[in-house]
């Protein structure tokens, strides 16, 4: 079997869904490659030839070898505007690819004004004419490369799976799964991730309900007949493929396949999930509660001891863990403990960071950073968002993890139909007010999703045009649309001088990701 990361999506660590695949193909002895695309691609452009018609794209061409090398070892990040510098560079040279054909492409994204990833038909019509994709050059030339040396040795491959995560990886993986159809018709195509689980679980713009894993029309006629798709952790589906009932057998997440590669980092970063799903799964905003995946937990003891055997195996410089949440029961079983290197992750101002002599268990357990939905500063809107939070330990927590040498990475949420304008400046004064104790901000624009309990009684129409969208457009009920939110923002938020400090400080392209390394 052949397993590939279609391009494009952040190139800075291999992703933890190809790992645990890896590891359970591995564990029942079946032959597989894993394709990072994902890297690949990218890098494939980054190297392609240039459009040389101006003097910054000659200056990136010609630093663009010392740039690859310093983001991938401890010198590059010594420096963070040097670092932005290196960024800036082949971002330049991504854009001025002559394979790029005018389409939007960094080192974290790739979208097209041609074609939408949302359009079910845009999606065939990719499949169908996959000469047109930016990094056909690089699939039609490097896949056949690699299922011939998979098969030099009699084995045939008999399926090749397609981890689709992200939204910019769409047109292109319907690209590769038609230059494939194309090549081998008697592969069979199987389909899984973030993205095709969201889609599968996505209900009818109407949200009347659909069968489990029915989707949306769009979804139902997307993929081929051939085509087999899993929905939710595809480790045991896909060994079902081969015959292999695993139950819920032992299997080690694998990282043979990324650990040499050179992922743009200072080091090798273990990502890991301890979880699938939320475990608060209330938030009024929050897709993973209308897509109603079921929240499954690793054992405490089983997620502490694999991951101390995959840091003594593979020596991370960074663990990521990237939950949709880490369950506070998870961040006790991890301070008591510690994988053994530095760690970050994602968890809510749960009350058990209110405690110092458990933030300072944290911090000797290697957690160097930890994002933190905030959302709001107000608290009638945390309130209606169900967030499940008190306004009040937010600066308690804040200054805990400031004192223990523990980075913070904060969201806030403008624009959910509980907010207005005077809200916004409660959040914005909140975030002023103890700006000292935070480190970096994400601040972003709220979509409604479309299976929303609130699409009952909030006039909407489409947001994206197209039939396989996660979000919908509505009328705010206080006259506070996106235009007025980005003219706030703009305005009244980043231009607060503790704010736009902070803002100043975020990484472009990989913010969280790289994050940690600027501590």
């Amino acid at each position: 079997m052949l397993l590939i990361s279609p391009p494009a999506a952040r190139i800075c660590e291999a992703y933890p869904a190809l790992a645990r695949l890896s590891g359970a193909l591995k564990a029942h002895n079946i032959p597989y490659r894993i394709l990072d695309g994902n890297l690949e691609g990218l890098l494939y452009l980054i190297n392609s030839k240039t459009n040389f018609d101006d003097t910054w794209t000659r200056r990136a061409e010609k630093g663009k070898k010392y740039s690859l090398e310093m983001l991938t070892s401890s010198k590059g990040y010594n420096n963070f505007d040097t670092y932005k510098s290196h960024i800036k560079r082949l971002n330049r040279l991504l854009e001025k690819s002559i394979l790029n054909r005018g389409n939007n492409i960094t080192l974290a994204n790739f979208s097209t004004p041609l074609w939408s990833p949302l359009k079910s038909t845009d999606l065939k019509y990719s499949a169908d004419n996959f000469k047109e994709n930016t990094f056909y050059s690089w699939f039609s030339d490097y896949i056949p490369q690699v299922i011939g040396d998979m098969e030099t040795d009699g084995n045939k491959v008999k399926f090749i799976g397609l981890s689709v995560t992200f939204l910019s990886q769409a047109l292109t993986a319907f690209a590769i799964a038609g230059f494939i159809r194309k090549l081998r018709p008697e592969i069979q195509i199987v389909w899984g991730g973030g993205l095709v689980t969201s889609w599968a679980g996505r209900k009818q713009a109407s949200c009347s309900p659909v069968q489990p894993g029915a989707g949306s029309a769009g979804f139902e006629n997307l993929f081929s007949d051939n085509d087999i798709v899993i929905s939710g952790p595809g480790e045991i589906p896909l060994l079902k493929l081969f015959g292999i009932d695993a139950g819920s057998n032992f299997m080690v997440p694998d990282y043979d396949f990324a650990v040499q590669n050179k992922y743009l980092s200072p080091g090798f970063i273990l990502s890991y999930n301890t979880s699938v799903g939320c475990p608060w799964k209330k938030c009024t905003f929050c897709p993973e509660k209308y897509e109603d995946n079921p929240y499954i937990s690793e054992r405490y003891s089983k997620v502490t001891e694999e991951l101390k055997f995959l840091v003594k195996k593979y020596n991370p410089i960074l663990i990521h863990l990237t939950d949709s949440e880490i369950s506070p029961a998870m961040l006790k079983a991890i301070a008591v403990a510690p994988p053994g290197a530095p760690w970050y992750g994602f968890c809510r101002f749960t009350k058990i960071l209110t405690e110092k002599k458990f933030c300072r268990q944290l911090a000797d357990s290697g957690c160097r950073m930890l994002s933190l939905g905030l959302e709001s500063g107000d608290k009638e809107v945390l309130k209606a968002m169900k967030k499940g939070i008190k306004l009040e330990d937010v600066p308690i927590i804040l200054k805990n993890l400031k004192e223990e040498g523990i980075g913070t990475y904060i969201y806030v949420l403008f624009g959910t139909p509980e907010e207005n304008r005077e809200a916004a400046l409660r959040t914005r004064d909140f975030v002023a007010e103890n700006a000292h104790l935070i480190d970096f901000i994400n601040a972003a624009v709220f979509n409604l999703p479309v299976n929303s309990e609130e699409t009952e009684y909030l006039e909407t129409d489409q947001f994206y045009e197209g039939d396989l969208s996660l979000y919908s457009e509505f009328i705010h009920p206080k006259g506070w649309g996106r235009k007025e939110i980005r003219q706030f923002l703009k305005k009244d938020f980043s231009s607060v001088p503790e704010i736009r400090e902070i803002l100043n400080r975020v990484p472009p392209v990989f913010d969280s990701s790289h994050a940690p390394f600027f501590l």
